[in-house]
């Protein structure tokens, strides 16, 4: 009885370990590919149909910004773990929602930071406190490798 025991809290301390620990791939996320906007809100909700000539392109640390199918800016990026979403947005977003953020080469006038999340080929920009200053969303569906 002792022997089955000792097996038992063995086995629970291993599912235990193994079901805490998350391997570093499934937390990061590749927005390399072609997207297109396709919505921005904040104050106010704007909806855009596909073939707007609004597109950013990412490759594995390169972007390219078009407007009107025009190339207006390109340059490189990263992305960085960040968990304070939520506070600097003054939101409450989902857990496990945000967890990264974007940084360009060129940064971004307002110097917000800015937070991207990925759901179903959809690609999610928010920055701004929506509390102080309206805070923005942007949402890029993808369209092309």
């Amino acid at each position: 009885m002792k022997k089955v025991l000792i097996l038992y809290v063995f086995m629970a301390a291993v599912v235990s370990v193994n079901s805490g620990c998350k391997k570093e791939s499934d937390t990061t996320i590749s927005i390399k590919g072609k997207w297109e906007l396709r919505q921005i809100s904040g104050m106010l909700i704007t909806n855009y149909p596909p073939g707007n000539g609004a597109v950013l392109k990412f490759t594995a640390t390169g972007y390219e910004r078009y407007q009107n199918s025009q190339l207006t800016e390109s340059g490189t990026y990263v992305l960085v773990p960040d968990n304070t979403a939520s506070s600097s947005t003054c939101l409450t977003l989902p857990a496990g929602h945000y967890t990264s953020r974007i940084e360009y080469s060129n940064p971004q006038p307002s110097g917000e930071k800015v937070f991207i999340d990925l759901v179903d080929n959809k690609l999610y920009f928010i920055s701004g406190c929506y509390a102080y200053d309206g805070g923005s969303t942007a949402q890029y569906e993808k369209t092309g490798d």
